[in-house]
């Protein structure tokens, strides 16, 4: 069913080279998803697709999900929101599902004050494996047509979300956050409908499962899980199905590679080359080296690196010995999954092209000053 990503990945700002994070997964005739949606995510959209077929891209969307809060990750997301309520204004349609952080619901709740955005939020804690099994547990428990949290269902756990607030997270080292129980059921009585509302969306986009998963960064921080069940298509030919997960930002964590086991496409971030670890721990972000063993580790078949420090502005610093199975992303590059066995050789001839670039970039600067000097 996915036959082609595309991405904006550059790291905290945008460059002249790399916009920040967003990853546009296209579904075709099924719809499509963002994941991440930073700032200029429309624009790139629109550069990569012409205007219409930004138009379009927008007005399929399936549903928007934001790894975390801080503001590379969702900028973005109030434009790409409006300009959906406007391309289907007087159509009958359905809000569009944003999941994410709680603390993302804030943000957007704000700006509706200026304008209807036309959309649901649902906790990325509501779409965690446990939480879906809670979800299909309670489903299949209550089949009287009422929903957790209504007056003919009493839920078992009464804690309040301030409550689980205070429970969820550890403090840890600077900027960092554990999970504390991640096999826990989350209390999701409030999110039910929308659950519901995300399952269904899911099965019209074809997908079979949309889980987050947390992850070390910040609190709240996530990664994502899509799947994509075989099926056969009109002619009869099997399509297998496939498995792409994507880190958002992260240090190497067991929820990352337990979530990234069999994965046929695995997007991790990689802030900073090899010899930067202790900065990549002091931020909580990864290494080259280390994101590609996260990939190794889980089986991965192929692994995207993005999410690049500023200081790389055209190609990272790497040791080509690791990129076996690996590629570098860079701004509107298409990944079509029937090219993913390719995709490792495509690395030493992005190298020649932004070689390229370089010299031009430095032949510029040498007409500048020679400008400014006379």
């Amino acid at each position: 069913m996915l036959r082609n990503m595309s991405d904006s990945y550059g790291s905290s700002q945008p460059s002249k080279y790399r916009n920040v994070s967003s990853v546009y997964i296209n579904l075709f005739s099924k719809g499509s998803l963002l994941l991440d949606c930073g700032e200029g995510t429309l624009g790139q959209l629109k550069r990569r697709y012409g205007v219409d077929g930004a138009d379009n891209a927008i007005r399929n969307l399936k549903c928007v999900w934001i790894s975390h809060i801080h503001a590379d990750h969702h900028t973005g997301l109030a434009r790409v929101l409006a300009l959906r309520r406007d391309l289907l204004k007087g159509v009958p349609h359905e809000p569009l599902l944003v999941i994410g952080p709680r603390q993302l619901k804030r943000y957007l709740d704000a700006y509706q004050r200026l304008e209807d955005l036309d959309m649901q939020f649902l906790d990325c804690g509501s779409t965690t494996e446990a939480s879906w099994d809670s979800f299909e547990s309670d489903k299949e428990s209550n089949n009287d047509g009422s929903y957790p949290g209504s007056p003919r269902h009493s839920n078992v756990n009464n804690e309040s979300m301030q409550d689980i607030n205070g429970t969820l997270f550890a403090r840890g080292s600077r900027m960092q956050s554990y999970w504390r129980l991640p096999g826990s059921p989350v209390d999701h009585s409030a999110a039910y409908p929308f659950l519901k509302n995300l399952k269904k969306v899911l099965g019209e986009a074809g997908l079979e499962a949309l889980i987050s998963f947390p992850v070390v960064h910040c609190p709240q921080a996530f990664g994502i899980v899509l799947k994509a069940a075989e099926r056969v298509n009109s002619v009869g030919k099997v399509i297998p199905g496939w498995k792409i997960v994507y880190s958002g930002d992260t240090r190497p964590c067991p929820e990352l590679v337990d979530a990234s086991r069999g994965a046929t496409v695995l997007i991790h971030e990689a802030t900073f080359e090899d010899g930067l670890v202790e900065e990549a721990v002091a931020r909580n972000h990864s290494t080259t080296k280390e994101a590609i063993e996260v990939g190794n580790s889980a089986g991965a078949y192929r692994i995207v690196l993005t999410h690049f420090s500023q200081r790389y502005p055209k190609i990272p610093v790497f040791d080509e010995t690791h990129m076996h199975k690996t590629c570098i992303a860079f701004d509107m590059m298409s990944i079509n999954i029937a090219d993913l066995p390719v995709l490792p050789k495509v690395v030493p001839y992005l190298k020649l092209l932004f070689r390229n670039e370089m010299a031009v970039d430095e032949s510029d600067d040498v007409i500048d000053t020679v400008g400014v000097a006379s």
